[in-house]
């Protein structure tokens, strides 16, 4: 009887940590996807300035450009001073080197089991930041794209 409690702890305990790594890699996917989406859009909109990071986060924190009306939870517990968006403007002699980067920081991942979740894992597992950069469209391809195909 003792043998079976001593087996089961340790065999529990196991599973626990099993499930809290596949949940952290999941989160972790999780955000890699939504990042990349949002890069996605941006890159294919139109960048403007004063609204273009902002829809960004709003991809990011809801799956849509514009904030919703009221109080709607955030994707997996992410604030907007977690995204960082830059954007980098085309120069004088590179036109066509225009990027998007979109960056998540110092984001806590929840575990299931509280001992992990505590203070061993706290330690252990780092918030690793979730980068995506990508080009922009040339404003030539864009222009192209709305000439030969119309929107109806």
């Amino acid at each position: 009887m003792v043998e079976a409690t001593l087996v089961l702890l340790v065999f529990f305990t196991l599973l626990l940590g099993v499930i809290d790594c596949g949940q952290v890699l999941f989160a972790h996917e999780s955000l890699v996807e939504r990042v990349r989406s949002a890069v996605r859009w941006g890159v294919v909109h139109p960048w403007n300035e004063k609204t273009g990071s902002e829809a960004v986060v709003n991809l990011v924190l809801y799956n849509q450009t514009e904030k919703p009306r009221g109080s709607v939870p955030t994707f997996l517990g992410l604030q907007p001073e977690n995204i960082m968006v830059r954007h980098q403007a085309p120069s004088v002699d590179r036109p066509d080197d225009e990027t998007l980067n979109v960056t998540i920081v110092n984001f806590r991942a929840q575990f299931f089991s509280p001992l992990l979740g505590q203070g061993i894992a706290r330690a252990v597992v780092s918030p690793r930041a979730v980068a995506i950069t990508a080009p922009m469209a040339s404003r030539q391809a864009l222009t192209s794209l709305q000439t030969n195909y119309p929107q109806p």
